[in-house]
């Protein structure tokens, strides 16, 4: 019998905007008439807080992704976003920088909030003992998550492998890789959205988010040997109509102001060659068949030695899920309607403040928002809405587990 085809699960960075990931999970543990079953899985940012939950809980998949839901379900906003006077004193520092104090390896300096609540929240309802257990059981192959360094702006990829050896891989200017044991510092470092969340110290360096490079992390799962990958998106793919319409509302506001210009900075941060990369996957793709039907079966193995690799490419499926709506005009509605009674701190006030600022637009949205309503009525509605639109790829998503 041959060998199951490495399936890859990525995971992309986007703040509260990572609930869409656990209605695509949902989906595809409930509804699915095969088993999904991921040997590699990397993540990026929230991406990296889910995918650590789903590699330390692979073990048991039927219950996994309600059991992510219900951590999901634990988070709001005074507990992700403390701002108090303990901040406001701290401001001066974190603004404009000072001799930083003797930190341990995982401590965290700086940041706008205090993310205590939802450090406590990562290192307590993920069984971190567990993600070693199932690398060691061979449950999975490999586990990953991206950080960036402070100090050179290098993604940094964390690796934790499992009994299989892992084939080489060559660092690049941009990329340094470390194998080693991923724990809630890791985690937390490549979550770290610069300014608004603390710093992590991991070793002798700082960390922060991992979206700053690398949002959508499709190389580690290539590297990590991956033939087939579920990605999930947490930007909406809009369509030419949509752009142009969003266009000509953005060109009529007299003046973007500042809430609107940090959404967009946001968004751009995130941004990432997801699109490029996964051309450059189709290209080889038709390559090697191409190469195949004119000079044989074995034209990747011979291509592959002619240019010194140590193992032959090969073909990858992907499978693509981005939310089928406008999250920022989620968040829009959300806010306007609920007004975010019950919560008086300065985060929730900000997310009014921008979804106010941005009421001009027709329709609204707000992509500040999206990014930090970790809020019960927006996590509900989008992982909803993730469900929804895996339930619009049933067909592939059988395709690619059977």
């Amino acid at each position: 019998m041959s060998e199951r085809p490495c399936t890859a699960l990525v995971l992309s960075g986007g703040g509260a905007r990572g609930a869409y990931e656990v209605g695509v999970l949902r989906y595809v543990r409930e509804r699915l008439d095969v088993q999904a079953h991921f040997d590699v899985i990397t993540g990026t940012s929230v991406g990296a807080i889910n995918g650590a939950y789903i590699a330390a809980t692979c073990d048991r998949p039927k219950a996994q992704a309600r059991a992510l839901q219900r951590v999901w379900s634990q988070l709001t906003i005074d507990r992700v976003y403390d701002f108090g006077w303990a901040q406001f004193r701290s401001l001066p520092r974190v603004l404009f920088g000072r001799s930083l104090p003797k930190t341990p390896h995982g401590g965290s300096v700086g940041g706008l909030v205090d993310s205590s609540g939802l450090q406590r929240l990562v290192r307590e309802q993920i069984p971190w003992r567990r993600l070693t257990e199932n690398l060691a059981a061979g449950r999975l192959r490999a586990f990953s998550v991206t950080a960036t360094e402070v100090a050179t702006g290098i993604s940094t990829v964390y690796i934790q492998s499992g009994r299989r050896r892992l084939e080489p891989w060559s660092e690049t200017a941009n990329e340094t890789i470390v194998r080693t044991g991923i724990t809630a510092a890791h985690t937390l470092a490549s979550a770290a959205i610069p300014v608004l969340f603390p710093a992590v110290k991991i070793g002798d360096q700082f960390f922060v988010d991992g979206a700053l490079r690398q949002n959508t992390p499709l190389r580690p799962a290539l590297r990590l040997g991956a033939r087939r990958m579920l990605v999930i998106g947490l930007r909406h793919n809009e369509s030419p109509a949509e752009r142009r319409a969003r266009q000509r509302v953005e060109a009529e506001t007299l003046y973007p102001n500042a809430f609107f210009l940090l959404g967009k900075l946001l968004n751009s941060l995130m941004l990432d060659k997801v699109e490029a990369d996964l051309e450059r996957i189709q290209q080889t793709n038709r390559l090697l068949r191409a190469g195949a039907a004119e000079f044989g079966s074995d034209f990747s193995e011979r291509v592959s030695r002619a240019v010194g690799r140590d193992s032959a490419w090969h073909e990858v499926e992907t499978l693509v899920i981005q939310p089928s709506e406008d999250l920022g005009r989620i968040a829009w509605e959300v806010v306007r309607d609920t007004k975010l009674r019950g919560y008086n701190s300065v985060a929730a006030n900000i997310i009014r403040r921008s979804v106010e600022a941005d009421e001009r637009a027709e329709g609204g949205e707000s992509d500040l928002a999206s990014y930090l309503l970790f809020e019960a009525e927006f996590i509900n509605r989008i992982i909803e809405l993730g469900y929804a639109d895996a339930a619009h790829h049933h067909e592939q998503l059988s395709r690619l587990f059977r």
